[in-house]
């Protein structure tokens, strides 16, 4: 029953009535790991005032809407979703919420995964979205990798990586890769240098590598890791991108700005 209710989600919704949208060069930001499993049921009523202080939501684990309906809660917003489309037990997770048009989407299964992991039940890979902003096309891309909980990172999330990378290159706009990346931002500058990083000073999530239980705030002997940050082509200048303390989830939030006046054609 629950993989049917996943295989009938929309993978793109419109809304019927279209709210006012920012000034032209107002392009704003949040992706969040928002630990949203079927038990326990979590509303969205406790994030929601956040959310739509941005014109573009990046959301990870966002499984639970069977009992909490996106469409519900943001019927204003156009909508789209990796949707379920194999044999897999829960879909991807991953949403992406706008004020803006959003003209085209897809979403992509990673060919690699870890088999020994609780992430094989889910459908994981990255969701893109076509957004026009006040007539400026800006491909929108949400990701979540492999996951793991007593090591620094699995070695399988940077094949993830390399195929996002891959998908990049053949991006035709100015475009944002933004999501829960399981690498820790130090890791993944030494590993890819030549990529446009954008991401917070603060850590996005707290590890306890002994016990493999994590949080979103400090504590003794929980690593602090800057896992959810940004990687854009095609924009001239830095985004400016900071954590905001929030504890629905064991990540914390990642916001940022960013001038689409300054996208280079």
């Amino acid at each position: 029953m629950w993989v049917l209710f996943q295989k009938t989600l929309k993978k793109l919704y419109c809304p019927l009535s279209i709210i006012e949208r920012y000034k032209k060069n107002d392009f704003t930001f949040i992706t969040y790991n928002i630990q949203k499993f079927p038990v326990p049921f979590k509303s969205f009523e406790p994030i929601k005032k956040l959310l739509t202080q941005y014109s573009i939501v990046l959301l990870q684990e966002c499984y639970d809407e069977l009992f909490s309906s996106l469409e519900t809660y943001f019927p204003n917003h156009y909508i789209c979703r990796g949707t379920l489309k194999g044999i897999n037990a829960m879909n991807s997770g991953l949403v992406i919420l706008s004020i803006y048009p959003i003209l085209e989407t897809t979403f992509t299964s990673f060919k690699t995964s870890n088999l020994l992991t609780f992430d094989v039940f889910a459908e994981k890979g990255y969701l893109s979205a076509l957004i026009d902003v006040s007539g400026q096309k800006i491909m929108v891309v949400n990701t979540h990798l492999q996951s793991c909980d007593y090591e620094a990172y699995d070695p399988i999330a940077l094949l993830q990586l390399e195929e996002i990378i891959d998908f990049s290159r053949y991006i035709k706009y100015p475009y944002i890769i933004g999501g829960d990346f399981n690498i820790d931002i130090k890791e993944c500058k030494k590993r890819h240098p030549t990529l446009d990083l954008n991401y917070p000073s603060d850590p996005t999530i707290y590890i306890n590598f002994n016990t493999g239980h994590s949080k979103s705030t400090k504590s003794h002997g929980y690593t602090g890791l800057i896992f959810d940050y940004f990687i854009k082509g095609g924009l001239i200048y830095d985004m400016v991108v900071k954590t905001v303390c929030d504890e629905y989830s064991d990540h914390n939030p990642v916001v940022s700005k960013l001038c689409i006046e300054n996208v280079k054609l």
